[in-house]
């Protein structure tokens, strides 16, 4: 996924699979990422993996919308939440996501929460946006729904409900459907059938739509899709540091206190481990800590007291924290990005920083 943050890589990459005499496929993070690209789920994409400021493939997508669309991209997550932090936004929907935990800065997207007037959350539970939710609209569970996930190829792959939701849980597109009737500007879809018509329409209509979205095209270098997923960029170069400073980054572990771990205790209580700081023998030695030992990690967004690891497994220059492990909220330590210049010192040491 990093690749995206750079201008031109992607493209770069495609080109460099073609001349060997191979293909190219952007391995996303998160399951349903090439599908979330897929359907145009993009600040810069439309559907089909069109480029929303091309012209030619903008009309594609017009002609069967019958409707003019923007001819730039719109904001993606940490933009979206900067405006609502500056009160340009008035409201948030917030759809399966939790930028407190999810965005890689939890102060950025708490200000963003206080700052709007209303904030709408479609979620299968309240998690822990109650607090801030003016309304909450309650959404089908995945074994819930019909409806089609694509895997990290471009193969789709249909899902067939398990059960019907409870109560007055519905469906994404079911919820967008009614809203959109209540506004006044119906969306038209009455069932999944329709809903998969006009995307078939509108694949069919753009070059290489089995496929999805093309890298070589030039894809949007704005970061991930606005998810609120943290992206995993090349790391800072840290100039002038101290004794104590390192590259801090993260990214989750299998089993953590994510979503679709809720209600696993005993899977956790076997694989899930408290958080913790992990730092090169090399480094070690040189910022005065011990494996076993604890450790203040600090940033210019916040610090954290952990355990420390040392571990041949880490590059000597930088420490790791997971994302999410019981004791620590890691996008508390960044600012809009998963990675930052850290200092960590023995604990009851004065960082410096």
């Amino acid at each position: 996924p990093r690749l995206g943050e750079a201008p031109g890589a992607l493209a770069r990459a495609a080109a460099l699979a073609e001349g060997a005499g191979g293909r190219f496929a952007l391995l996303a993070r998160r399951s349903n990422d090439r599908g979330a690209l897929r359907a145009g789920l993009h600040p810069g994409l439309l559907p089909g993996g069109r480029m929303v400021d091309d012209p030619d493939r903008r009309a594609q997508v017009e002609v069967p919308w019958g409707t003019l669309l923007p001819s730039a991209p719109g904001r993606d997550t940490a933009a979206i939440l900067r405006a609502a932090a500056d009160r340009e936004i008035r409201t948030l929907f917030l759809v399966g996501v939790d930028p407190l935990r999810d965005f890689p800065d939890a102060a950025l997207a708490r200000r963003a929460l206080e700052n709007v007037t209303h904030t709408v959350v479609v979620d299968i539970a309240e998690h822990g946006m109650a607090m801030y939710a003016d309304a909450l609209l309650p959404a089908a569970a995945y074994l819930e729904k019909d409806g089609h996930v694509t895997d990290w190829e471009g193969r789709a792959q249909r899902l067939r409900p398990v059960r019907s939701p409870a109560g007055l849980a519905r469906s994404d597109w079911q919820i967008f459907q009614a809203l959109s009737a209540f506004l006044g500007r119906d969306l038209g879809f009455h069932a999944i059938e329709d809903l998969r018509e006009e995307m078939a329409r509108l694949w069919a209509a753009s070059e290489g739509a089995g496929s999805g979205p093309a890298p070589a095209t030039g894809a949007p270098a704005t970061g991930a899709p606005a998810t609120g997923a943290p992206a995993t960029p090349t790391p800072p170069t840290v100039v002038g540091v101290d004794d104590h400073q390192v590259v801090l980054f993260s990214y989750p572990l299998l089993v953590d206190e994510g979503r679709q771990s809720a209600g696993a205790d005993r899977l956790k209580a076997a694989l899930e481990e408290p958080a913790f700081v992990e730092v090169h023998p090399l480094d070690a030695e040189r910022l005065g800590v011990v494996d076993g030992g604890t450790a203040r990690v600090e940033t210019k967004a916040g610090s954290a007291l952990l355990p420390v690891r040392v571990s041949e497994h880490v590059a000597a220059g930088s420490a790791f924290v997971p994302w999410n492990q019981p004791g620590l909220a890691a996008n508390t330590l960044f600012s809009g990005r998963p990675t930052a210049a850290a200092t960590v010192a023995p604990a009851g040491e004065g960082s410096g920083a």
